[in-house]
């Protein structure tokens, strides 16, 4: 069809309205190209024409009952202020195009949960997305003290409940090419400045420090000391079932004893802090063997928890 012909003949398009339908007709070819409907153009009496490429754009058959759309439409609700990248987005729209009518029991109530929320800020993620260096100030969790970073920030990862950006801190010297000698005579440190920031520790506004294409995306994950570390446990029989179905045996046997019928099983965890909070929470049925660190962040979170009741 042309563009007079769809002026005219499809509904909510005024045939009189000149050069406002027709400004209409160009914002809503723009609207169905950023939602992944095709649009081809093709001369017909000189004059362009428009169609819709159903074969670039109709999916096949799809099994979805309501349930399954209801996922997908709860999954993409946990992406808020336009951060949901297009290309699911596109997804999105296609599968609710094809979805089967939600009717009686099958009407599934409207349902949200946030797990960017304020967390990840719009400008890190297009920063990723297009490999440009970024600034932002860091709280640290082992020292306490805020510091600048700027970083050249690979990936973002969701891990017990928390986001957290691989990236290199661009502060610390990158090692030394093979074959080649130091200056002074290195010390062979394997410190390349890989780090894993947590979202939540960062303070103020996050800035773009360079241009487009500053880096190239690292394939492994961050090296941060704290992530990927092992905590020890001594958990007490019957209890911290959640703990046991993640317990492992542990590499070696822990200096600090386990008391009397306790089991003891090596847990991975990437967050101290959060570790921590949650081994607090369980009271009396687990005890920390190792790391000393975590030990000490538990004992901090209950006798927290022991001054308050204190003053109630």
């Amino acid at each position: 069809m042309s563009a007079t012909d769809i002026i005219s003949r499809v509904s909510g398009y005024d045939p009189d309205g000149g050069d406002g339908a027709r400004r209409m007709f160009e914002r809503d070819k723009e609207v169905l190209r950023s939602i992944g409907v095709p649009l081809v153009v093709e001369s017909v009496a000189g004059e362009p024409c428009y169609r819709v490429d159903e074969d670039h754009y109709v999916l096949p058959p799809l099994r979805l009952q309501a349930e399954d759309v209801a996922v997908l439409e709860l999954a993409a609700s946990a992406w808020r202020d336009g951060t949901l990248p297009q290309p699911a987005r596109r997804a999105l729209t296609k599968l609710l195009a094809v979805a089967p009518a939600r009717t009686g029991q099958e009407v599934v109530p409207d349902l949200s949960i946030d797990l960017a929320g304020q967390d990840v800020p719009t400008v890190l993620l297009t920063a990723i997305e297009e490999r440009r260096r970024v600034s932002f100030d860091y709280l640290s969790a082992r020292t306490g003290t805020v510091r600048h970073r700027i970083v050249e920030p690979y990936r973002l990862r969701l891990s017990e409940g928390a986001w957290y950006l691989d990236a290199r801190d661009t502060r610390v010297a990158p090692p030394p090419a093979a074959g080649s000698s130091g200056a002074s005579g290195s010390s062979g440190s394997s410190d390349d400045g890989r780090r894993v920031f947590r979202l939540a520790r960062l303070r103020g506004e996050v800035s773009v420090v360079s241009e487009p294409g500053a880096f190239t995306p690292d394939p492994e994950p961050g090296t941060d000391p704290e992530a990927h570390a092992a905590a020890v446990l001594a958990l007490a029989p019957g209890r911290a079932h959640a703990l046991r179905r993640r317990g492992q045996e542990p590499a070696a046997q822990p200096r600090r004893r386990a008391p009397e019928g306790w089991d003891v099983v090596a847990v991975a965890y990437e967050d101290l802090m959060v570790m921590a909070g949650g081994l607090a929470a369980l009271a009396d049925a687990v005890v920390v063997l190792e790391p000393e660190a975590l030990r000490e962040a538990v004992l901090d979170h209950l006798r927290g928890a022991a001054a308050l009741g204190k003053e109630q």
